[in-house]
């Protein structure tokens, strides 16, 4: 596989340093196959994406490839990135079910909405509190 067709390493987030940021100080949109956190950082001249996918997803090779599809997705819309920003996906266990237009789809989902603002949900009630 040639260099052209991977996310370039300036492209990756790996740090654990990084996701914590990322976690604590950004911002999250999801939908119902993967979460979406954010956040600007104008230290860097490009965007840079982390993966997180649990072992609730599946076994390691159902983990690798949902993550295989998912650099793809952001290789192919990097264009949808306008500024430098830090992203931490996080795969919901439907993820594993996705082929990589429904990926691609779900990425270009979060890029596109993740600055509008969100309605306010009311608190989820708990049984039995």
């Amino acid at each position: 596989m040639g260099a052209s067709f991977m996310l370039q390493r300036e492209h990756r987030l790996t740090d654990k340093r990084d996701f914590q940021k990322v976690f604590h100080h950004g911002q999250s949109f999801a939908n119902r196959y993967l979460v979406l956190y954010f956040v600007r950082n104008s230290e860097r001249e490009h965007f840079r994406v982390g993966f997180s996918v649990s072992k609730k997803v599946g076994k390691a090779v159902t983990r690798n490839r949902v993550k295989r599809l998912l650099r793809e997705a952001f290789r192919l819309e990097k264009g949808m990135v306008k500024e430098p920003m830090d992203f931490v996906v996080i795969a919901r266990p439907s993820a594993a079910e996705l082929d990589f237009e429904k990926i691609r789809q779900n990425v270009q989902h979060l890029l596109r909405n993740m600055d509008k603002p969100q309605p306010k949900r009311p608190p989820r009630k708990v049984p039995g509190r």
